[in-house]
């Protein structure tokens, strides 16, 4: 009984299975920004297939896995931008301006 006490109380150092550590340290913040919306659009595809197929067995076997791994990635994601101090709300690099979209003399 001592022994699993003892031993409950490492469960939380070991991390999160699905991603491995540091994976997301060596990112830039608007790489962090972007790696994030990827994940959350992933998430919610999955929410929303997970929904549409609406068997138990099915969620579990099929989209289980992947969504398991997207919610540790956007969990490894959160905690490497508290590290890196990231705003909430990070400014992402500017796109390619549209054709015609030149500056205005």
């Amino acid at each position: 009984m001592l022994l699993a006490a003892a031993l409950g109380g490492c469960a939380e150092t070991f991390g999160d299975p699905y991603v491995a550590p540091g994976k997301f340290r060596f990112l830039r913040r608007p790489d962090i920004a972007a790696r994030q919306d990827t994940a959350e659009a992933r998430h919610t595809e999955l929410l929303a297939l997970m929904e549409r197929s609406g068997a138990g067995a099915v969620n579990t076997f099929v989209y289980g896995p992947d969504l398991n791994n997207v919610e540790a990635e956007l969990r490894a994601l959160q905690q490497t931008a508290a590290e890196k101090n990231c705003p909430a709300n990070i400014a992402k690099a500017p796109g390619k301006p549209e054709p015609g979209m030149g500056p205005i003399h």
